[in-house]
């Protein structure tokens, strides 16, 4: 068999490929897919602590959050203006940061993937602060 045939043979079925739009729609459905499938644990960011306290500051704020947050729910509306309800699971927790507001150290906790919210908590990370939706319905 000839290179240059099985070479030919090669692009057009790449170009076929290309002429069918549909694949596009696939493509994108499998990444986000697997993309979702692939994700690993949120990350935690407790580097603002200083190092000597940052096992046990960084542990009990993280339990702290997961505590206030598994299980809370969050309410939205949707485009028609229904309210709809989203309960917090331990999955949902993608960054925990440290922050400051008005001179007091607060937590800034990212929940959920498609649709998030950044929720502020105290300095212990106990108490909701505010709940802000960084989607548009």
């Amino acid at each position: 068999m000839d290179i240059t045939k099985k070479d030919q043979s090669c692009r057009g079925l790449a170009k076929r490929i290309m002429r069918h739009p549909s694949i596009y729609f696939f493509i994108i459905i499998f990444t986000t897919f697997a993309i979702g499938c692939i994700e690993g644990e949120p990350s935690q960011n407790v580097s603002d602590t200083p190092p000597d306290d940052q096992n046990n500051s960084g542990a009990n704020i993280t339990e702290n959050v997961e505590k206030t947050l598994v299980g809370h729910q969050i309410v939205y509306y949707d485009i028609a203006g229904e309210p709809r309800y989203y309960n917090i699971s331990k999955k949902d927790i993608r960054n925990i940061e440290k922050s400051e507001s008005d001179g007091e150290v607060i937590w800034i906790v990212t929940v959920g993937s498609g649709m998030q919210w950044e929720i502020h908590l105290n300095s212990t990370g106990e108490s909701i602060l505010k709940e802000i939706q960084l989607f548009r319905t």
